[in-house]
């Protein structure tokens, strides 16, 4: 039976689960919260901002709303704060522990040979070069003049494995992977909500502004086949999944919580970038505070700033970027247009075109490539510090190998998956791509909201547990996920 961190080994050392002993350290106090600071130590919400508004509001929202119409955004509102709620409870894992929540989910029994090659599965699944290469037609698009075809493919590929290079070499520069990563992500966030206002409020009709917003609020409706035709259920299980984050880049929040420092992330060390970082010790495994007033007082100020970041920057962003991007799509776009192919990308820029010509045209296809690229930078880098968090505790071979130094595992896992997503370039199209992993993220949903449950409700100290509301919450999480990942399958299997 898992032993939960109550059950203390020594005066040094704590049993949690089935995993080795957590070493007993400082829970550092975090600054004094007020809104200087809270605004100071914004990172982690932005990352998830910028990979959000890829795919599921740029991509899948439009896609969905324009075949079946804004009624389907109450999708968007639940699933926001599902999401929300998921993020929050994989960042009290690591706030407690220092190690990043599917390390932690290594712990619940039978243990890591289970677990272990299960997620790594599931991370592998979960990640593809759809962003790369829908980027890429934003590209292409501007190159030839108008929106790309079949016949364009070499081209667009071309482009695609550009982006991709221009991938890694971000992620490999500066002093750490996250803090470049926020960088990148707090201009790019800025430059998209900025345009879109602009175009929202320059070209959409009125009248659809609260058509659109009505929709969040429209609950329980779903699209009914009609006209010989059956309801896309791939698509809209994609577009529930991506509607906020999606499944694997949810939960490396806590990833990137631990390499900014938040909580017991300063004892165990992060992941530094390959040119401009240093080499650091990276704990082998976690590191836990003991239960004293003061710390767990401690503790609930850093929940405190978590749930500020989420509540505000993550789950309002999360929000007005689908708002904004449908808006601009549903108002310019025709309804019953089915969204796909190689033109996915420049859909909403021929729209803008009709109303302002070449220089509206090259002005959103520079919004779509930051958004798509974004996401692929971002969704990338969450990909492969899964596995170099996975490998990097799985067992004392894979240190040995990398001679103690994680960035080995890093960059080499980057370079991998670089590689193998330029395969995937050659045999699928920028929105099939997409709704493979998409549809993947809802099934990480559903197994690691219900394994987050697991791991929270009975390994966490019981002054740490999340209350009632955020069990019930992180069960309806698998729930809602669970009947969407269920019509996909169907619909996949059904031809």
């Amino acid at each position: 039976m898992a032993r939960t961190a109550t059950q203390e080994l020594g005066n040094e050392s704590v049993r949690m689960g089935l995993g080795p002993p957590m070493d007993l350290a400082e829970l550092p106090a975090p600054p004094p919260f007020n809104l200087r600071n809270f605004v100071k130590m914004l990172g982690v919400g932005a990352i998830l901002v910028s990979v959000s508004i890829g795919s599921g509001e740029w991509l899948l929202g439009p896609a969905a709303v324009i075949q079946y119409g804004p009624q389907l955004l109450w999708i968007v509102t639940i699933a926001t704060i599902l999401q929300t709620v998921f993020n929050l409870e994989t960042q009290r894992y690591t706030l407690y522990t220092g190690e990043p929540v599917m390390v932690g989910l290594m712990r619940l029994p039978p243990g890591r040979w289970l677990w272990g090659p299960l997620w790594i599965l599931l991370t592998v699944v979960s990640i593809g070069p759809g962003w790369a290469l829908a980027s890429a037609t934003a590209l292409a698009a501007m190159a030839l003049g108008r929106m790309p075809e079949q016949a364009d493919k070499a081209w667009v590929i071309a482009l695609g494995i550009v982006a991709m290079v221009l991938v890694m070499a971000v992620v490999s520069f500066g002093q750490r992977v996250e803090r470049t990563l926020a960088r990148v992500s707090t201009v790019a966030i800025v430059f998209i909500f900025a345009s879109l206002l602009i175009f929202d409020l320059w070209l959409v009709p009125f009248e659809w502004w609260g058509k659109i917003a009505a929709g969040f609020f429209n609950f329980g409706f779903l699209p009914a086949a009609k006209g010989g035709q059956g309801v896309d259920w791939i698509l809209l299980g994609g577009f529930a999944a991506y509607a906020a984050t999606g499944g694997i880049f949810n939960m490396a929040t806590s990833n990137w919580m631990r390499d900014r420092g938040w909580g017991m992330g300063s004892q165990v060390g992060y992941i530094p970038s390959l040119i401009g970082g240093r080499r650091i010790e990276v704990s082998e495994t976690g590191k836990v505070f003991r239960l004293t007033e003061e710390n767990l007082r401690r503790f609930w100020e850093w929940m405190r700033y978590a749930r500020w970041e989420q509540w505000t920057l993550y789950f309002i962003g999360c929000m007005l970027g689908m708002y904004f991007s449908v808006l601009l799509a549903a108002g310019l776009i025709a309804p019953g247009t089915k969204v796909g192919g190689w033109a996915v990308a420049a859909r909403q820029a021929e729209a803008v075109a009709q109303h302002l010509g070449t220089f509206g045209w090259y002005w959103v296809l520079l919004i779509g490539f930051w958004v798509l690229w974004g996401t692929q930078l971002n969704a990338t880098d969450a990909a492969v510090r899964h596995l170099t968090d996975l490998l990097w505790n799985l067992g004392p071979a894979f240190r040995r190998l990398a001679r103690q130094d994680i960035r080995l595992i890093y960059y080499v896992i980057l370079a991998v998956v670089t590689l193998w997503m330029a395969y995937l370039f050659v045999v699928g199209t920028p929105l099939g791509l997409v709704l493979l992993v998409s549809n993947a993220a809802g099934l990480v949903f559903v197994i690691g909201g219900l394994m987050v449950l697991w791991l929270n409700s009975t390994l966490l100290p019981r002054e740490l547990r999340p209350n009632w509301v955020n069990q019930l919450l992180l069960l309806l999480l698998a729930v809602f996920y669970g009947f969407f990942v269920y019509k996909a399958i169907a619909a996949a299997l059904a031809g």
